[in-house]
């Protein structure tokens, strides 16, 4: 049966690793056990028996840590809990237990980047799909384009107007349409400067050219725009009821 020093050869190798590195490797092995509950020592002993020349015993203790913190991802994670009724044992939960392959783990592992409580629901729909297919700037361009739907729509303002200058347009902070009301003048234009640079560095520059976009950029693009696409609905409700009230 496969074991930790199988997948990390020796205490250099296994130090290197991450807790998230750690962890999925560990969450395999659990699932290879044949018992339903497992205990930390039968992944840790074997590295220290037969003397290896690999794991010395002077690195015991760092390793040991180093274990113990990917044990503790797994937990954090919703993977592994105590085993209920066994004191020092665990068990895979029911999430652990379905993530039976790589392209499991991945597809977990991205939509944890990007949780949906963090999106607005028009986000979670469209765009959540396509980040976790690995297609992150087309999620992003996906994402900024309906907050530029949302703006537009809100505004009434006409299909020829888009980028930087329907935000500038909609959020001008003396006669916007979505411009915050009460508050002083260069708070107006900081909002202003928000939703056209937003639009500016995440939108337009993926309708011209191919933009490349590590995982963690995409994600944290994307949780920009719903912020942006709920600050637009909320603007919208509240000068809308307002107009409604005083009329």
């Amino acid at each position: 049966m496969a074991g930790l020093v199988d997948f990390f050869t020796d205490a250099e190798a296994f130090l290197v690793a991450g807790p998230e590195d750690l962890g999925p490797v560990l969450l395999r092995l659990i699932q290879g056990e044949r018992q339903a509950k497992v205990h930390e020592s039968a992944f840790l002993t074997p590295l220290w028996n037969g003397n290896r020349a690999g794991y010395p015993y002077h690195k015991k203790e760092t390793v040991e840590r180093a274990f113990v913190e990917a044990w503790q991802w797994l937990q954090n994670e919703g993977l592994l809990i105590p085993a209920p009724g066994s004191n020092g044992y665990y068990c895979l939960t029911r999430k652990g237990a379905a993530l039976r392959n790589n392209a499991d783990l991945d597809a977990y592992r991205h939509g944890n980047l990007l949780p949906t409580a963090l999106l607005h629901p028009k986000l979670a729909e469209k765009v959540l799909p396509m980040f976790m297919r690995g297609d992150y700037d087309v999620a992003v361009f996906q994402a900024f384009k309906e907050v530029e739907v949302a703006v537009r729509t809100a505004c009434k303002l006409d299909d020829e107007l888009v980028g930087t200058k329907l935000m500038r347009k909609a959020f001008d902070p003396e006669t916007g349409p979505l411009r915050w009301e009460g508050v002083v003048f260069s708070e107006r234009e900081a909002l202003a400067h928000l939703y056209a640079g937003a639009i500016g560095h995440a939108k337009n520059p993926q309708s011209h050219r191919e933009v490349l976009l590590r995982r963690t950029q995409a994600a944290q693009l994307i949780v920009l725009a719903s912020y942006l696409l709920e600050e637009v609905e909320e603007t919208f409700f509240v000068k809308n009821h307002d107009s409604k009230g005083q009329g």
